[in-house]
């Protein structure tokens, strides 16, 4: 056997085993030399089968520790993999804990939230609780009450017997009179026909079929109210507001000195001092002049021009018109009314600018306004009330007893 297959930890063995010496006789097998040959060649094939083993188990052993070793390998990337889990699992059940906690705490403090709200309640209960039995008592006493009046009701209807409708026709003359009153002092269209009602309502509860005839006055009474139409006050007085405060806003006429003031301030400019010289003289001059001396040409009369400082009584007086008229308005004046937009109107035409868009939406709005009447006719609604006192005349003249023919 070479040295170059051997290995390291193996050991074979060459030595050929023990023979028993052979016969002398050769003459019979004439074999001999073949099974010495034979015989050596065992040991060698044996080492050859030996080293293919071993060759064998190494490349298998070889095999199998690296496969142990990737095992190992991919063994503890899973566990740090696991320990990396372990440690976020860890650090989410801490956060769990805490949230856990936290929540306990919030729950803790509902908890108390939720015992003081109970104790309120219980507390509200019992006063809720005596609050029931003081009602319940006074509506015992109520009831007792009722009952009585009830009984006082039912003896006066006994003691009076039929002419207990007379009570709901004097009812209802009240309620006449009384919607001609709010109509005329008052010029109240709701109040009034809401009295009319009534009493049409309590005519009809008297169940007589002898009062349909003042039923009948009292329903036409009622198609006058709803036919007339008053004037809209509150929207009269909103624009009346409205014109007020438009009036600092107006522009003066040019006949009027501050107006004109305002107007031409500021046209013409002078050289300042420091660029001033013999050359812009001249210019100076001239500018100086048309300052002093205005040419306006005028068609119409010439008014009297107001100084400056009238002109702030000027826009306070219109405005004062213009909330004349409005109280007017509030409390059916119509003379006063008018007069107040007519001066109004002269006004505007007078000594404020007619070219001015707002004079002119103004102007507009006041002549309007003028034609509008703030004091209508109001209908007469006494027919009813004539009609209800006639009927009643003839039912106290038919229950009057008839005195007896004197004897012949």
């Amino acid at each position: 056997m070479s040295d170059d297959t051997e290995r390291e930890g193996v050991v074979i063995d060459v030595t050929p085993e023990h023979q028993d010496p052979a016969p002398d006789d050769t003459s019979e097998t004439g074999e001999r030399p073949t099974s010495t040959a034979t015989g050596e060649r065992l040991p060698l094939v044996i080492a050859i089968l030996s080293l293919l083993l071993v060759s064998a188990a190494l490349v298998f052993a070889y095999r199998y520790t690296r496969q142990l070793t990737d095992d190992l390998r991919s063994l503890s990337a899973r566990l740090d993999e696991g320990l990396l889990q372990q440690k976020t699992l860890q650090e989410k059940l801490a956060q769990a804990e805490q949230a856990v906690n936290e929540q306990a705490q919030r729950l803790q403090a509902q908890q108390q939230k939720v015992d003081a709200q109970e104790k309120s309640i219980e507390e509200a209960r019992q006063t809720f609780d005596q609050q029931g039995e003081l009602l319940d008592k006074e509506r015992q006493k109520m009831l007792e009450r009722e009952a009585e009046l009830r009984a006082s009701v039912a003896d006066v209807h006994k003691r009076v017997g039929a002419s207990g409708t007379q009570w709901m026709v004097t009812e209802a003359e009240y309620l006449l009179r009384l919607a001609n009153n709010r109509l005329t002092l008052a010029r109240d269209m709701k109040t009034a026909r809401a009295a009319l009602l009534l009493a049409d309502q309590r005519l009809r509860d008297t169940g007589d079929p002898g009062w349909n005839g003042v039923r009948e006055k009292i329903a036409h009474d009622i198609g006058k109210l709803d036919n007339a139409r008053l004037p809209d006050t509150a929207g009269l007085s909103a624009r009346l507001a409205a014109m007020a405060g438009q009036v600092p806003k107006l522009k003066l006429a040019s006949a009027t000195l501050g107006g004109a003031a305002r107007t031409e301030t500021h046209r013409t400019a002078t050289t300042p001092r420091s660029e001033r010289s013999w050359d812009t003289l001249l210019d100076d001059l001239w500018a100086g002049f048309k300052e002093t001396v205005r040419i306006r040409r005028n068609d119409k009369p010439v008014h009297a021009m107001l100084p400056p400082e009238q002109q702030f009584f000027l826009y306070e007086n219109l405005r004062l018109h213009l909330e004349s008229a409005r109280l007017a308005v509030a409390r059916g004046d119509d003379k006063l009314y008018h007069d107040s937009l007519n001066t109004v109107a002269t006004w505007l035409n007078t000594h404020f600018d007619p070219n001015d868009p707002l004079t002119r939406t103004l102007r507009e709005g006041v002549d309007e306004l003028i034609g509008k009447d703030i004091h209508p006719p109001l209908p007469d609604i006494s027919d009813s009330l004539q009609a209800l006192r006639l009927r009643q005349k003839l039912n106290a003249d038919l229950a009057r007893p008839i005195a007896p023919e004197p004897a012949q």
